[in-house]
């Protein structure tokens, strides 16, 4: 996967989000059952009510050190999963996939359909979709066949491997909302989903699997596949998808650094080694954040100075040994987990 080549501009990636919330009718997200709706609450006067939590700030916790422990050391599913552009089309892929009906050729998956929901933009163009949906082929996350109806049409059909490992971070996002005292799910799917992942997380033996960050590997453990749930989450999901990609772009900042290799788990572990050791001042070499993502010393290098010019860190020594979170890295944190927390609260 070549460094560097989902990074837009943060002014370009608003807007981008706004023409893709336009364009996605076009491309069969209002067939049949699925109807694009307007948010049934005011999502920021709720995600200002979910800050204003006295759970916020473990729940906050419980994401970051959820997400840092899933993905940290395995390179590949944080590149797939982590990476904004990667994921937006991750996301769009399982959602067609999710709502396709048999019966209705317009909605089935193919890699033009694919493309075609996602174009216009750097984040995602065609050539790097096509080349995407190749990597996830070759690593097992998707397969290709021929459509008995119609042999000339090629489907793209997610595994389970794909399906399991999105049940995974949609669980790591998701079940610690429960930690908020004061802010029940006001939508009927969040409910369903909180008190799904409660029942699942009440019958498992064992945490979620995790990677040792001394020896990581190219995405080789086992990810236990997901229940008919998760594909109905995403069906229940797709109504609102493109306002949650809108969402997202709103928060530049952290676009600005999520859009490059390794940028997401990087502002993450920033965040989990300041509440670890209590102090703003920390220590994390670029040594330690290359052995964590998967990427190159000078990445980490240049990853760090970025987050320096955005006002989120100042560096203090060379190598990143002494680095200082600030004040202005917290509050865009705080305001990008409110903000997802409240839209995942409200989905109905």
């Amino acid at each position: 996967m070549r460094r560097g080549s989902w990074c837009v501009a943060p002014a370009d990636r608003g807007s981008w989000m706004n023409a893709l919330a336009q364009r996605l009718p076009a491309a069969g997200l209002d067939a049949g059952r699925i109807q694009l709706r307007a948010a049934p609450v005011d999502l920021a006067a709720f995600a200002a009510h979910v800050r204003g939590d006295p759970g916020f700030p473990v729940m906050r916790d419980a994401v970051i050190q959820n997400i840092v422990q899933l993905f940290r050391g395995d390179y590949l599913l944080s590149r797939l999963m982590l990476e904004e552009g990667r994921y937006v089309t991750i996301q769009m892929l399982l959602t067609l996939a999710a709502t396709q009906q048999a019966e209705e050729r317009s909605t089935w998956l193919t890699l033009g359909r694919l493309q075609q929901s996602l174009a216009g933009s750097e984040l995602a163009s065609r050539n790097r979709i096509e080349a995407l949906v190749a990597v996830l082929e070759r690593y097992g996350f998707v397969e290709r066949r021929k459509a008995e109806e119609d042999l000339r049409l090629t489907l793209l059909l997610p595994t389970a491997r794909l399906w399991g490992s999105d049940a995974l971070f949609v669980e790591a996002m998701v079940q610690p909302l429960a930690r908020l005292a004061d802010t029940p799910p006001t939508g009927a799917a969040a409910r369903e989903l909180l008190s799904r992942l409660s029942l699942n997380s009440a019958t498992q033996t064992s945490g979620a699997p995790t990677c040792d960050p001394q020896a990581p590997a190219w995405s080789t453990r086992d990810v236990a596949a997901a229940g008919a749930g998760h594909r109905n989450w995403h069906r229940l999901f797709a109504p609102r998808l493109t306002d949650y990609l809108a969402l997202r772009g709103t928060h530049a900042s952290i676009q600005q650094l999520a859009t490059r290799d390794g940028g997401y788990m990087a502002l993450l572990l920033l965040l989990d080694e300041a509440r670890a050791r209590g102090s703003a001042r920390i220590s994390l070499p670029y040594e330690t954040l290359s052995n964590h993502t998967g990427i190159s010393r000078t990445h980490a290098r240049l990853l760090t100075e970025q987050a320096e010019a955005c006002g989120f860190l100042r560096l203090h020594a060379k190598g990143g040994r002494e680095v200082e979170v600030t004040e202005q890295f917290r509050d865009a944190a705080d305001a990008w987990f409110a903000s997802l927390a409240a839209f995942h609260l409200s989905l109905d």
